[in-house]
């Protein structure tokens, strides 16, 4: 495999700017995480139509998709600041627009709103997957660690500041508020301007473009995409599948199921983070792919003992392994990933987007299509499962070179 060696590289920032660039990031996720929920529902109030209220979710996904092919095209070219820093205004002027515009005005203006935040966070999240180990330098494992427990931390306040602000501020304040957080996410940006390319010279950022694909099998790294986007595929059983099982468990307040199952996965990103993955640093460090697998069918067991296990705890300590999993999976993801070429990263990091989103839309219209509450189990079984086997595959294939290469070692 090619490599660099950024992860030896001096930061191109200091540990106080580092943090000071990480908290303006998760006060933008909590942003996010407002959106997420507070889209739909707003939605829902205004039309009551499921139709309406769906079409949310494919805006979401089908600018989170076109996000990617703007990062697979120009990802490995342009400047990473810049697009950075567009992102969020981007992102920041579509919901001020929204905060702003007459209620007549607003629903034909949210869905358009709704496209550009899902464009401008596949943008921001790709760019910055790249430029990671240039921003943190040796710190780079640590760095992918604390984004996916500040993604828990994100989801688990904006899932709470959702059911407080909206009846204090109303949807008008929080889409403002939302707005802000991508307001400052620019600022801290534009503030510290760290260098996010390894390349300083004049031919910074015109790295000719090659086939992802090719370049991802030669590296290695396909089977994980692959993985990545059939597990979005099999995540859509649980989005779809949740208030169906809410509805079945407490049908006087199935939104106390999702709630709470979700609240569990968070937690779980939040112990993963913070806990698990520095005791695994090592082995993360020695076999990425190995550990990505093994996070990904943990992650498979945990969705899928939501809907299998009978009571209520085991359902929800279903969603913190699910959660552990997740964030697991998603840092070593990033830690192979980022063990490409600098002037390559973009462009892989922006294919990753197009599959993952892409299978998780493609899902959310399959299940939406076939799924019934009689179905669920088998269906959340099925979709899980087959990642789940194909994961323990790879996880074999991947740990056989290092096994030989062990034996080698002794017998040499």
């Amino acid at each position: 495999m090619t490599r660099t060696d950024p992860v030896t590289r001096t930061a191109s920032v200091t540990r106080r700017d580092l943090g000071v660039f990480l908290t303006a990031k998760a006060i933008s996720d909590i942003g996010y995480a407002l959106d997420f929920i507070c889209l739909s529902v707003f939605v829902w109030e205004r039309t009551r139509s499921a139709a309406a209220t769906g079409l949310v979710s494919v805006a979401l996904y089908a600018g989170a998709i076109t996000g990617g092919r703007l990062g697979h095209r120009y990802g490995d070219r342009w400047d990473r600041l810049r697009v950075m820093v567009g992102a969020d205004l981007v992102r920041m002027l579509a919901l001020l627009a929204l905060t702003l515009l007459p209620d007549h005005q607003q629903n034909w203006w949210l869905y358009p709103a709704v496209f550009l935040v899902g464009t401008g966070r596949s943008v921001f999240e790709a760019t910055l997957s790249a430029a990671t180990p240039v921003l943190a330098g040796e710190r780079t494992q640590g760095v992918n660690s604390v984004l996916a427990g500040l993604r828990g931390i994100a989801f688990m306040t904006g899932m709470g500041l959702a059911t407080v602000a909206v009846p204090l501020i109303g949807y008008r304040g929080v889409f403002a508020l939302d707005a802000g957080s991508y307001a400052l996410s620019a600022l801290v940006l534009l503030a510290l301007r760290p260098r996010l390319r390894e390349e300083t010279g004049p031919g910074a950022g015109a790295a000719v473009p090659v086939p992802s694909w090719p370049l991802l099998l030669a590296a290695g790294l396909a089977p994980l995409v692959l993985l990545r986007g059939l597990d979005a595929f099999g995540s859509s059983s649980q989005h779809v599948g949740l208030p169906m099982l809410g509805t079945e468990l407490r049908p006087g307040s199935p939104t106390e199921v999702s709630g709470a199952v979700w609240g569990c996965w968070a937690a779980g990103l939040l112990i993963a983070g913070f806990v698990l993955r520095p005791l695994a640093k090592r082995l993360i460090d020695r076999n990425p792919r190995v550990v990505f697998c093994l996070a990904m069918m943990v992650m498979s067991v945990g969705f899928i003992g939501v809907f299998w296990l009978s009571g209520w705890w085991p359902r929800l300590a279903c969603g913190a392994l699910a959660g552990l999993g997740d964030a697991l999976s998603e840092i070593t993801f990033k830690q192979a990933m980022q063990r490409l070429p600098d002037h390559r990263r973009g462009r892989a990091f922006g294919f990753s987007q197009i599959v993952v989103n892409g299978g998780f839309m493609a899902g959310l219209l399959a299940t939406s299509a076939v799924l019934r509450p009689d179905r669920l189990p088998a269906w959340v079984l099925l979709l899980h499962g087959l990642p789940f086997l194909l994961a323990g595959w790879t996880a074999l294939a991947a740990a056989r070179p290092a096994r030989t290469a062990a034996a080698a070692e002794t017998a040499g």
